[in-house]
């Protein structure tokens, strides 16, 4: 049984479009089907179709989490406490054990991963490669081809620039416009519940959902939005790392990463402030060589923000902007880089 909960005593630690997305997952999580977590990005959502696919869990309810939800004192301990089935692409959250676990990030290597099944290599690329070659006589050629893709999405280990035109034909595309495709539209939902649409379109369309008309229109209003993210991050000043406030103003953080990397700019990190609670999220430039990224490795840093990730593209949470940008300037001042902010909400 899930612990007592107020809702409205959470609601105020997180900005207004947050807090529709809070409420969201707290109706999901009052419906009383077995529940399975993912990940709200690329690699999470198709980790999700591929069990969704599957006929043990097409009654579950998909419930789509980021680690600011997972990290709060009182909502993060009421999410423990539900019926979870499976958790894939997080931390193991869960109070009690599950059917399935599944990740692949360094920083839960160490962590009890109370479940039945556990799939877990900390050296491989993505959870939804590791449940598509787990799975690999129960699910599609098709969704085999998505997971694939997010070993490139998930890493950020694109070799070409971020794309700005047509999204074309996913089929007749080269593996790496596909993979921008993929991310690309899992960066098109601006809602939780969005998230949870498109992962059970994924489900169902598969690759055919690359030719829906609503989600390639999504792209094509992406791509225009990066053109405007490249051109900022071409305006910048350089130095070994820059820090990016996010303003109101939307723009593509993965484009403006890309023009600052093509810059040869070695880290970067996005702040989106919140009332209560600043998230991170890290980037290291692919031209790092191994040697050099070992004092620099992002996910390190970001395990000091209760959060983690990979080597080269991290994530995590701090307490008011003012304390973690103060304590990201230390750490950044003892690796002896220098580093620009741009607070994009001025």
């Amino acid at each position: 049984m899930a612990i007592i909960f107020d809702l409205e005593s959470v609601l105020v630690d997180f900005s207004d479009p947050i807090k529709n997305n809070i409420r969201f997952i707290y109706s999901l999580a009052l419906l009383p089907n077995p529940k399975v977590a993912f990940h709200s990005d690329a690699d999470g959502i198709i980790s999700a179709a591929i069990l969704k696919s599957m006929d043990e869990y097409k009654k579950a309810v998909f419930i789509p989490l980021g680690y600011q939800e997972i990290h709060h004192p009182k909502l993060g301990q009421f999410l423990a406490s539900l019926n979870w089935i499976a958790v894939v692409d997080l931390m193991p959250f869960q109070v009690k054990e599950v059917e399935l676990y599944c990740d692949h990030h360094e920083s839960t290597k160490n962590l009890p991963k109370k479940a039945e099944v556990v799939i877990y290599d900390e050296k491989a690329p993505s959870a939804a490669y590791l449940l598509a070659s787990y799975f690999e006589e129960r699910i599609s050629e098709e969704l085999k081809i998505l997971a694939d893709l997010t070993v490139i999405t998930d890493t950020a280990s694109f070799n070409i620039p971020p794309p700005i035109d047509d999204p074309g034909n996913f089929v007749e595309a080269p593996r790496e416009i596909q993979a921008w495709l993929l991310d690309d539209i899992c960066n098109t939902p601006e809602s939780t519940e969005e998230v949870l649409t498109l992962m059970n379109e994924f489900s169902i369309q598969k690759l055919n959902i690359f030719s829906n008309e609503i989600y390639r229109q999504r792209i094509v209003i992406l791509r225009n939005l990066r053109k405007y993210s490249v051109k900022l991050g071409e305006e910048f000043e350089i130095a070994d790392m820059i820090l990016i406030v996010q303003g109101k103003k939307k723009i593509v953080t993965s484009a403006l990463v890309q023009s600052l990397f093509a810059r040869d700019v070695k880290i970067t990190c996005v702040f989106y402030p919140g009332k209560r609670f600043t998230g991170l999220s890290f980037r290291v430039n692919s031209r790092i060589s191994d040697s050099e990224l070992e004092k620099i490795r992002v996910d390190r840093i970001a395990e000091r923000f209760s959060g983690g990730g990979h080597p080269r593209a991290a994530g995590g949470r701090g307490e008011s902007f003012k304390y973690t940008l103060k304590e990201l300037i230390d750490w950044i001042e003892k690796k002896e880089l220098t580093y620009q902010l741009y607070d994009l909400r001025k």
